[in-house]
C-alpha cells in the first residue's frame, strides 16, 4: 500500500484551490491536474508499506500530534519546478513557524520508528497539476492569476492511502489524529 502523511483540507479550501486550477487549465495546452478530492499539504511521502509499517506510523503521527496543537497557514502565490518544458503548478504558503515546528516534530518522531529523516529541504505546497504545458512562460502565468492569501486550519494529521481506481487517482485517509 503507498502512503503519505497529509494536511487535509476543508472543502472551502478545496473550491478554492479547484478555481485557481481553472485559470491555470485555461492557459495551458496539457497536464496531469489534481483532482478536486485530492487537493492536500503534504508533510511527508512515505511510499510502499505492509501492515506493521502503518502501525508505525499511526504511533509516529500519534506522538507528533500530542506535541503540537492547532495553527493557521496562509496560501500564497503560484510557483513551480520546471521539468524541461513542462512544470508541476503548486500554490505556496507563507512561511509558519507551526508548520516548520509540526514538520521537524513529525520528522524526529518518523526517525524513532526507524524512518530516517528527508535529505531534501522541506518545501511546503499544494500541487494544482503535474507535467503542465504552458501556452506561455511561467512569469506570464504568474502575472495573469492573482491568488489571494488565503487562512486555512490546520488542526489534524492524516496518514493517506495512494491508489488508483478505474485509472483515477484517489488519496483515502486510513488514520487521521487531531492536534
Amino acid at each position: 500500500m503507498r502512503v503519505f502523511l497529509a494536511v487535509e483540507f476543508p472543502e472551502s479550501v478545496k473550491e478554492y484551490l479547484f478555481h485557481m486550477q481553472q485559470v491555470v487549465r485555461k492557459i495551458s495546452r496539457s497536464g496531469h491536474f489534481t483532482d478536486r478530492d485530492n487537493f492536500h499539504l503534504t508533510l511527508r511521502f512515505i511510499g510502499e508499506t505492509g501492515t506493521e509499517d502503518r502501525k508505525k506510523l499511526k504511533q509516529a503521527i500519534e506522538a507528533a500530534a500530542r506535541k503540537r496543537e492547532p495553527f493557521p497557514i496562509t496560501l500564497q502565490g503560484l510557483g513551480h519546478f520546471p521539468r524541461g518544458s513542462e512544470h508541476i503548478i503548486w500554490i505556496g504558503l507563507q512561511n509558519s513557524n507551526a508548520l516548520r515546528a509540526l514538520y521537524d516534530c513529525l520528522e524526529t518522531e518518523l526517525e524513532t520508528y526507524g524512518y530516517p529523516k528527508e535529505r531534501n529541504a522541506y518545501t511546503p505546497h499544494i500541487t494544482l497539476g503535474r507535467e503542465v504545458a504552458l501556452d506561455g512562460n511561467f512569469a506570464e502565468l504568474a502575472h495573469s492569476v492573482s491568488a489571494e492569501s488565503m487562512i486555512v486550519p490546520v488542526s489534524r494529521i492524516s496518514l493517506m492511502q495512494s491508489t488508483r481506481t478505474n485509472r483515477r487517482l484517489k488519496y483515502v485517509p486510513l488514520y487521521t489524529k487531531e492536534l
